[in-house]
C-alpha cells in the first residue's frame, strides 16, 4: 500500500520532537546545555527519521538502531569529557521516557483529529493530507517552543559573581547561589563557597590539596590560611579544605550589566568537584 509522505515536514517534525525531548531531559536531569549542541542533535534526529522511513527498516533492527540512534542524540547534546557510562545511561533513559510520553500525546492528537472526521479527505487509510499534516507540525513546533522556553526559565537561576585574591593572585568565576549550601567554618561561622578546583588552578599551592592529609600536614606559614570544614552528604562524612582569600568581593550578574559595584564578604573558598548540581556555573554559594 503506497503513501503520501512529505519529506520536508516528515524532517521538521521530528526534529521538533526530539528538540522538546532533549529540553525536557535536560529540565528534569538540571543540565545547562548549550543551545547550538540542542539543535544540532536535533537535526540529527530528523535525518534518521528519514533515513530510517526510506529503509523501511522494523522490527528487532529498527529498536536496535532507535536505541542507537538515542544514544547518538544524546551524545550530541550532553556529551562532556570525564562522564561516566551510569551518568550516559541515566540521560539516554530519561530521553527514551520523554520521547515515549510524548509519542503517545501525538498518538492521541492524530486519534482525536481522525474522530473528527475532518473535510477535504485530511485522514484516510492510507495517507494524511498535507494541511493535517502541517498542523501537526506546526504543534510539535509549539511544543518545541514551549519546551525551550521551560529550560530557558529553569536555568535564568540567580548568580553571582565571585572575584578573589588568593595568594597574590587574582581569581574571578561565576557562582550559583544555592539554598542548600549551608557550609560554614565551625569556628569563626565564616560563610564557604564552594568551587571547582580546575577553575583554581595557578592560585592555590599545591600543598592546599594535600592539607587535609594527616600524613602530610601543610608548612606553618599555609596551614594559617586554611580552615577545615566538616561535610556530608550522599558519600558520608568527609572535611574540606577552605582557603582564606586576601580579598573577596561579589557582584550580582544582572547588576554586573548595569554597572553595579560588588561588595566585600568575608566567605572562605573550598575547592570541591561540584558535578551537575552546579548547573555548569563555577562555584555554589549559599543565598
Amino acid at each position: 500500500m503506497e503513501q503520501d509522505v512529505y519529506i520536508d515536514l516528515y524532517f521538521f517534525v521530528n526534529a521538533s520532537m526530539d528538540l522538546f525531548c532533549l529540553n525536557l531531559t535536560a529540565l528534569f536531569l538540571q543540565i545547562k546545555p548549550r543551545r547550538w549542541r540542542l539543535f544540532l542533535s536535533a537535526a540529527l534526529g530528523g535525518l534518521y527519521a528519514v533515513a530510517v522511513l526510506l529503509l523501511g527498516l522494523g522490527g528487532v533492527w529498527e529498536l536496535i538502531l532507535d536505541a542507537l540512534g538515542a544514544a547518538l542524540l544524546c551524545a550530541a547534546a550532553f556529551a562532556r569529557r570525564g562522564a561516566s557510562f551510569w551518568r550516559g545511561a541515566r540521560v539516554v533513559g530519561v530521553f527514551f521516557v520523554a520521547s515515549i510520553l510524548l509519542g503517545g500525546m501525538m498518538t492521541a492528537l492524530f486519534w482525536a483529529l481522525n474522530r473528527l472526521h475532518l473535510p477535504l479527505d485530511a485522514v484516510t487509510e492510507d495517507h494524511i493530507s498535507v494541511w493535517l499534516f502541517a498542523l501537526l507540525a506546526l504543534v510539535s513546533g509549539l511544543l518545541t517552543r514551549g519546551g525551550g522556553a521551560a529550560l530557558g526559565r529553569a536555568n535564568k537561576a540567580k548568580a553571582v559573581i565571585v572575584q578573589a585574591v588568593l595568594f597574590g593572585k587574582p581569581v574571578e568565576f561565576r557562582a550559583l547561589v544555592d539554598t542548600g549550601n549551608l557550609l560554614c567554618d565551625p569556628v569563626s561561622g565564616r560563610p564557604v563557597i564552594l568551587c571547582d578546583p580546575q577553575k583554581l588552578r595557578g592560585a592555590l599551592p599545591p600543598e592546599v590539596l594535600a592539607a587535609a592529609d594527616p600524613a602530610s600536614p601543610p608548612p606553618p606559614d599555609l596551614a594559617r590560611r586554611l580552615r577545615l570544614i566538616p561535610a556530608s552528604g550522599a558519600t558520608g562524612e568527609r572535611l574540606l579544605v577552605a582557603v582564606v582569600p586576601d580579598a573577596l568581593q561579589i557582584l550580582s550578574l544582572s547588576k554586573s550589566k548595569k554597572g553595579g559595584k560588588p561588595r566585600p564578604t568575608n566567605h572562605l573558598i573550598a575547592p570541591a568537584p561540584l558535578g551537575e548540581r552546579a548547573l555548569g556555573f563555577d562555584a555554589l554559594i549559599g543565598a
